[in-house]
């Protein structure tokens, strides 16, 4: 029997393939090399413009204006609220002043910022005005060593916004962000082949009185290898502390960073930070204490040198890869600690600032919570991180 001219139409219809989308690890793999070369080349670019530190290049010459008559003088516009909002950028060992603690006591998840000093101390160097207060980009790579080990590449991207909140005098900060985690483990662990994590948090600082003040944050998020959609991914972390000024060189702080995660809910926090002089700054508080040394001071930029320890990790929902409960949703924690060294560049003024820090990862643990997976002990690593910010 003859086939008509639409049978055979329809039969090539159905052998034909309709090209499928390229996996979700594929196109995160594809950014973050992409970023990676970017984020290499801004360095390369900020280091070859900014080589020589104690060089000031001179501006062209600009001719005088010419007096114009009272009648003619436009009025300058009044600046507004947001014009007068000076907002520190983070990461700085020298400029914590405002925000009441270390740039990395928050839990992992939730974002650094600093705020303009107390009345009677100078503006931080690095202060921006303008509701836009900061933008950053951020690589962290802890490699598979062996056989036991567990490999981790995170691209972590944020931006932080100030405003009044009624007054600049307790400011809101409202920082979003993404960050996107690839691993490398054994096929026999049940870990996903990339981890993701996107927040928003909104953070209020207040001066109660002269001497004390508090720092209030909460930012939900959701955590997840985005094929776990339950209910399990939403997290909503926060912290709240106080600060109270012994004097201008003693600051003691006290309070608690709520996780939200199965193994560690409340982590109390707190101590002293101790600025002996002004190429010193002690931070000897917990769970992120850091030693930090200025090396160079030049028209330019400074130059810091720093120790610090840290607690790392994290909590994603996640479906089982392996075993007879793949395809089962379940909870997946990350932790493991770190002793850092790290080398920080800053501007005088407004411009990007970057940072490398290398160091030691060890008591690390893959822990599953609603699931009868067992529990994983990757071996130690070490850490590297690269950021850059304006």
């Amino acid at each position: 029997m003859r086939r008509s001219r639409l049978d055979t139409q329809n039969v090539t219809n159905m052998n034909t393939t309709t090209p499928r989308a390229p996996p979700l690890g594929a196109c995160l793999r594809h950014n973050y090399l992409a970023s990676l070369r970017a984020l290499v080349l801004m360095t390369l670019v900020a280091c070859s413009a900014n080589a020589d530190d104690s060089v000031i290049t001179p501006l062209p010459p600009v001719e005088p204006a010419v007096e114009q008559p009272a009648e003619q003088k436009e009025t300058q516009p009044t600046p507004t609220i947001f014009d007068r909002i000076r907002l520190a950028a983070l990461g700085d060992p020298q400029d914590l002043t405002e925000p009441l603690l270390p740039d990395d006591v928050a839990p992992p998840g939730q974002p650094r910022q600093e705020f303009e000093p107390p009345a009677g101390r100078k503006l931080p160097p690095g202060a921006k005005p303008g509701i836009l207060q900061q933008a950053i980009y951020q690589v962290t790579e802890l490699p598979k060593l062996d056989a036991g080990g567990l490999g981790l590449t995170s691209l972590e991207k944020t931006i932080t916004l100030g405003m009044p909140c009624p007054t600049i005098e307790s400011p809101l900060l409202v920082t979003p962000g993404f960050v996107g985690t690839l691993t490398d483990a054994a096929p026999s662990v049940d870990m996903p082949g990339e981890l993701f994590e996107g927040y928003i948090q909104a953070r209020w600082l207040k001066k109660v009185s002269e001497r004390l003040g508090v720092d209030l944050a909460v930012s939900p998020g959701w955590y997840s290898d985005f094929k776990n959609d339950s209910s399990q991914a939403l997290r909503v972390t926060g912290h709240g502390f106080g600060a109270w000024e012994a004097n201008e060189d003693l600051r003691v702080v006290a309070g608690v960073i709520y996780l939200d995660r199965y193994d560690i809910n409340l982590l109390p926090a707190g101590g002293l930070l101790w600025t002996p002089a002004d190429d010193k700054r002690f931070e000897l508080i917990f769970p992120r204490p850091r030693l930090a040394w200025r090396i160079a001071e030049r028209p330019r930029a400074s130059h810091w040198l720093y120790l610090a320890a840290e607690f790392g990790g994290n909590q994603w929902a996640t479906q089982s890869t392996t075993g007879p409960t793949q395809g089962q949703d379940q909870i997946m924690v990350i932790r493991d600690y770190r002793l850092l060294a790290g080398w920080e560049r800053r501007p005088a003024n407004l411009g990007l600032s970057w940072k490398f820090e290398a160091g030691w990862v060890t008591g690390r643990s893959v822990e599953y919570y609603q699931s009868n997976q067992p529990w994983f002990y990757p071996s130690d690593t070490f850490l590297a991180r690269a950021a850059i910010w304006y």
